[in-house]
């Protein structure tokens, strides 16, 4: 038994829903390899042309009502409400994948696009990354319209091509939003597909789920040092090797600010009734005249520390540098080697922009020979971050809070925002909305989610992904009808 399974609740909604049938159509999804690149010119667009016409013939409800546009090779399908004062709602994802690491393929219990389906789980690449969320999407829009639901509200479906990769195709759909002057009531991107214990904050046994108002920048900084190389025996100057590795390294031992920023703050906030750890449960009890709030903002300095103190939860609190590549090393040990160069990769805080982090690395390299530059292609500053206080949060709070429950005290698990420390699509519709909310009710147990996430043995259980299938029906009729 899948330990996420007790937090199902209302199973019986949506009796007509057929189990086997919601996972073949999983499974035909997932056996489409929709592979990014990792460069443009490498991706097999076939493959997503494929995985359109499959959606065309599974789906023919949503295809048939939708106004249909390709954007590249995204899709962006706009079922209109008949009430135009009403801002649209925007459901999004992406339909790529990950590829399966070289070598590791013999590693899956079956294989990785094989679409397999047995009495438990569908498999697949992409079943909890996120093609599961997609196609459940489209399965609860069709499973409406099949039954005859009108729509009052403006509903957009948004299907980006390449979210592991350059995000170009969310990226053109947001334009086309802003361009025709659309303001989103709110969007539901991927979460973490997780009911998540929430003992990183100070509160074991304590279980919640987690949804993401924003995201860290993200920040490629590539470091290249020249040099015409030659007889290691007389390395005048400095070889570009030792160069480039007094440069990491200066980057790599540059410590930024810790802080406590607003998504965080609302994270400690919905968790500090339940905190039970010290020195967080000191710090986060309120004064007879505080509300919760006010104990986060009172001792926010000490919070941030103690949570910089902890692996899990360092990076929710600075921005972080970790140097990931170098290239141009010599093939041999007595020859010195020409140009190299390096990148590393910083996850910004809100409030550090890609230009901050540029002019900082610069600042810090400025005695050595180095070039640096920013990988601009796939660098964002940090997103925007979402409100709680409206009606999208507290429409997915609350029908969250019917299908997630405590299996203790029967009450709905509670929803924590915060931010997340990669990077979503999500962010490039921050100028046609102010509540993007990235939050998955296609959940797995925690140890399914670190293996399989972009590793060996992707899959989701059945009952899971139903039960997804059946938060997102119960979330439209309260949105669109």
């Amino acid at each position: 038994m899948a330990e996420v399974w007790r937090y199902f609740a209302h199973e019986d909604d949506y009796p007509d829903l057929d189990e086997a049938a919601l996972a073949g159509r999983l499974a035909a999804a997932l056996a489409v390899p929709t592979v990014d690149g990792p460069t443009r010119e490498g991706t097999d667009w076939v493959a997503f042309d494929a995985l359109e016409a499959l959606f065309r013939a599974q789906y023919p409800y949503v295809f048939a009502a939708g106004t249909v546009e390709r954007v590249d090779h995204s899709l962006l399908i706009t079922l209109a409400g008949s009430d135009m004062s009403l801002d649209p709602m925007l459901l999004m994802g992406h339909m790529d994948v990950v590829p399966v690491v070289p070598g590791t393929e013999a590693d899956w219990t079956h294989g990785a696009f094989s679409g397999f389906v047995d009495d438990e789980y569908i498999w697949g690449r992409g079943a909890l990354d996120m093609t599961d969320q997609v196609v459940g999407d489209l399965e609860a829009v069709e499973y409406l319209l099949a039954h005859g639901a009108r729509l009052r509200r403006t509903l957009v479906l948004a299907l980006g091509q390449d979210e592991e990769t350059l995000q170009s195709g969310a990226r053109a759909m947001g334009r086309v939003l802003a361009e025709r002057g659309v303001h989103l009531a709110f969007l539901v991107d991927e979460g973490d597909y997780e009911v998540a214990d929430l003992a990183p904050y100070g509160a074991p046994g304590v279980c919640g789920m987690r949804v993401a108002v924003a995201e860290k920048g993200y920040a490629d900084v590539v470091l290249t040092v020249r040099s015409a190389g030659g007889h290691s025996s007389n390395p005048f100057g400095g070889t570009s090797l030792g160069i480039l590795a007094e440069a990491i390294a200066r980057l790599a031992r540059d410590e930024w600010p810790v802080e406590l920023t607003e998504p965080v703050r609302q994270t400690m906030t919905a968790v500090a009734p339940f905190v039970s750890v010290e020195p967080l449960r000191t710090l986060l009890k309120p004064e007879p005249d505080q509300t919760w709030r006010d104990a986060v903002d009172a001792h926010a300095d000490g919070v941030a520390r103690a949570l910089a103190a902890r692996r899990e939860t360092y990076p929710l609190v600075t921005t972080t540098v970790a140097p990931t590549m170098i290239r141009g090393g010599s093939a041999q040990a007595n020859v010195m080697p020409q140009d190299m160069t390096a990148v590393v990769n910083y996850r910004m805080l809100p409030g550090v922009t890609c230009e901050d982090v540029l002019a900082r690395a610069r600042g810090l390299l400025a005695d050595l020979p180095v070039e640096v530059s920013l990988r601009t292609e796939v660098s964002n500053s940090p997103s925007a971050v979402s409100r709680t206080d409206g009606w999208g949060f507290s429409v997915v709070e609350r029908v969250a809070g019917r299908y997630f429950r405590d299996p203790g005290t029967g009450q709905a698990l509670p929803l924590v925002p915060g931010i997340v420390v990669g990077a979503s699509d999500a962010q490039m519709y921050d100028g046609v909305c102010d509540a993007c909310l990235r939050f998955s009710a296609f959940v797995a147990d925690a140890d399914e989610v670190a293996r399989g996430v972009h590793g060996t043995n992707e899959r989701i259980t059945r009952r899971a992904y139903a039960q997804g299938v059946r938060f997102t029906i119960r979330l439209l009729e309260e949105c669109l009808l």
